[in-house]
């Protein structure tokens, strides 16, 4: 393996060295869904089913906020790693520090919007009566803490893209620990209610927002801050570059509610419950798949910079690989773990309890193919395509979600809801194949046209000899 010492995004990766660079990234991603499962272990076990599906009843309003931080995240991450490969280390930095301020301001906008509008917000996402004050103490909580939450999603993406992406794992563990023992202090000794999860969740993100404020000011390797400059023009190519992840996030918050409303009408309470539970053990089964899209994103961002479209091909065979192993493990773990994982939130059994091991059999179908889904999306914005990046996460997490979501109830029953995102990612995996193999003959194309250049070049100074 050829190695460039002083930055690992242009090594010349095998699969494992490839695995081992994802590694921290997914290691990351493994954390970050703990430490979010972990409020929901913490909200079911001492406060109660009523306040899980209260927090998942809110979490729709969440998602524009987070959705505007990951796109940024992605989506500039994956302009400044190409600006690396394009040799021009100043506007990269330039662009980092831009990106990271807008992070900041949009946040903190969107959050004084949700805390304005509040109440009908609540009334349209369909907080019941029962639900209604449990909703109100998780969402004012957890407003003043979006600003830190975008850094420390933006941050995460950027200690990969400095070529360092064990320093994302480690702050990611801190801030998961200290998440874990505060909801435990909050919730199960101070009596805190939902309020202490949402409270232990904002405290552990500006934990992490703070580190990662002092890494990139004095630590970080290829990137640091650097007085910005506006340009209006990369920060809207962030944004589109990025789009898909806005697209993902809001299609989880559409699909959420429908979920929400659908479960519902079929079994009240326990039916929001059950879905509350079974989306977060799906957190958790992806986040490998998901830490190693986001991980190798900066090295197909980095080469696509530096116009290698043979190691671009080349590396699109060894992420699908690994996408496959991942995806079956993810699968296999749906199976063996499904009953350990639920008793965790649901310890008391019940209702709730039986419709979510029921529903979750069935839902764990996703994940032998949504793994492929996630990695077109994520790989056509490390490629500066927002494009098609967002019609990949359109397909998946929008369109066919809804689609099968309203359709297959109505066809087979209750089971047609948990159904709905295998369906989905059925439907979605055939685009993705066929987005990816238009990509990889452009590659070629790109590829084989470049050897003719070089080819043309090479003669020309013994033309002028012979001359």
């Amino acid at each position: 393996m050829v190695k460039n010492t002083h930055n690992p995004l242009s090594y010349h990766h095998s699969m494992w060295s490839l695995l081992m660079f994802a590694t921290p990234s997914i290691g990351m991603m493994i954390v970050i869904s703990l430490y979010t499962v972990t409020d929901g272990i913490f909200i079911g076990r001492y406060v109660g089913s009523d306040a899980l599906a209260a927090s998942n009843i809110v979490y729709p309003a969440f998602n524009l906020v987070l959705g505007l931080a990951i796109m940024l995240a992605s989506g500039g991450s994956a302009l400044v790693a190409k600006t690396l490969g394009e040799d021009n280390r100043e506007l990269a930095n330039r662009r980092f520090t831009l990106i990271t301020i807008s992070g900041v301001l949009l946040s903190a906008f969107l959050a004084f919007m949700l805390w304005l509008f509040m109440e009908p917000l609540l009334a349209f996402l369909g907080a019941s009566p029962a639900l209604y004050d449990e909703c109100v103490n998780y969402i004012v909580t957890l407003l003043p803490f979006f600003p830190t939450a975008a850094l420390m999603l933006i941050f995460n993406a950027f200690f990969i893209a400095d070529g360092r992406p064990i320093q994302g794992f480690l702050v990611s563990l801190v801030s998961g620990i200290l998440n874990a023992v505060l909801d435990y202090l909050f919730m199960a000794k101070m009596g805190l209610g939902i309020a202490g999860a949402a409270l232990g969740t904002g405290l552990g993100e500006t934990a992490a927002a703070l580190i990662g404020l002092h890494y990139f000011a004095c630590r970080s390797r290829l990137i640091h801050f650097m007085a910005p400059v506006m340009e209006w023009r990369a920060l809207g190519q962030a944004m589109y570059n990025g789009s898909s992840e806005l697209v993902t996030e809001l299609s989880i918050g559409v699909t959420t509610f429908l979920f929400n409303v659908i479960t519902f009408a079929w079994a009240g309470e326990d039916g929001v419950a059950a879905i509350s539970v079974i989306l977060y053990a799906e957190m958790l089964l992806t986040s490998v798949l998901v830490g190693f899209s986001n991980g190798i994103a900066p090295i197909f961002s980095y080469q696509f910079g530096a116009k290698n479209y043979r190691e671009l091909l080349r590396l699109m065979k060894l992420a699908l690989l690994g996408i496959a192993l991942f995806s079956l493990t993810a699968f296999i773990g749906s199976r063996v773990l499904a009953e350990p994982l639920i008793h965790l939130f649901l310890p008391d059994g019940g209702s709730a309890y039986s419709i979510t091991v029921n529903g979750f059999l069935l839902f764990g179908f996703s994940f032998l193919l949504s793994g492929f889904n996630l990695f077109t999306s994520g790989f056509f914005t490390a490629i500066s395509d927002g494009k098609t990046s967002a019609i990949a996460s359109f397909a998946r997490n929008l369109a066919g979600i809804v689609i099968f979501l309203l359709l297959l109830p109505n066809l087979i029953g209750f089971n047609g809801v948990w159904l709905a995102v295998p369906a989905a990612d059925l439907a979605a995996v055939l685009l993705s194949f066929f987005l990816l193999y238009e990509q990889r003959q452009s590659f070629l194309e790109r590829y084989q046209e470049r050897r003719i250049q070089r080819s043309k070049y090479r003669h020309i100074p013994q033309t002028a000899n012979l001359k």
